[in-house]
């Protein structure tokens, strides 16, 4: 197998551990989509690209198994997990209460910096939807979330919630990048408009319902999304 589609090389830096910077060139790769959902990767080729040994691409193999990532089917090989409703249905109600914790617990927190890059990252989202920017897009909603996560203090929360958003931009990347048609992006910008309001106002209530809904509708649509798609196939004989 070629592993042309990483175009961007590894270049391994140190003092940081050859095994947390081949996760995390792995996870981007899979993330944005340069490995595709149910692509095998091979040991020996990643370590001929990659110019290390065996041992730190197993490890790195186990912590993306562990992250959901990566799922290993024994006598076949290590794979790219696909996305499936059932993955969705399983990851987005938990996203949805731990994520809306954390912004109740971000209220008492947030600093006025952080409102500040909050305010920045809402701007950037809105000119990436007036460009039809999907990646731009992506991006920004990610700082914007990420922002008042970071702020709960809370770093078992932290850790947690940045694999199962990891696991949503994935998602984006792999189905719904191509086009902002795909969603109603200008409701998205209104929902994250108001739920930066009620970080302002110190709503703890407020913020913690409206971050929650914004999740469990994001999982909704995600959802039909695949349904249409399945049904798509389907109709065009393709074997889901």
């Amino acid at each position: 197998m070629k592993y042309s589609v990483l175009e961007k090389e590894f270049n391994p830096k140190y003092p940081v551990s050859l095994v947390e910077q081949i996760t995390e060139f792995l996870k981007n790769s899979i993330i944005e989509g340069r490995l595709q959902s149910g692509q095998r990767l091979v040991e020996n080729e990643l370590k001929r690209k990659f110019k290390v040994s065996r041992g730190p691409i197993r490890e790195s193999f186990r912590i993306l198994e562990k992250n959901r990532l990566l799922i290993n089917i024994p006598r076949k090989g290590t794979y790219v997990r696909k996305i499936t409703k059932k993955f969705i249905e399983e990851t987005f109600p938990i996203r949805a209460l731990l994520e809306s914790f954390a912004s109740r617990t971000a209220i008492s927190h947030l600093k006025i910096n952080d409102v500040k890059e909050m305010e920045s990252a809402l701007s950037n989202m809105t000119d990436a939807v007036n460009k039809n920017d999907s990646k731009s897009y992506l991006k920004y909603h990610s700082k914007f979330h990420e922002i008042f996560i970071k702020a709960s203090g809370n770093e078992m929360l932290i850790e947690i919630l940045e694999n199962l958003r990891n696991q949503a931009v994935w998602f984006r990347y792999t189905h719904l990048a191509n086009s902002l048609v795909e969603e109603s992006f200008e409701s998205l910008i209104l929902v994250h408009r108001e739920i930066l309001d009620c970080f302002i106002k110190k709503d703890e209530d407020l913020v913690e319902e409206k971050v929650k809904n914004h999740i469990l509708s994001a999982g909704q649509r995600f959802l039909q999304f695949l349904t249409l798609k399945d049904e798509s196939l389907e109709n065009y004989g393709v074997d889901i």
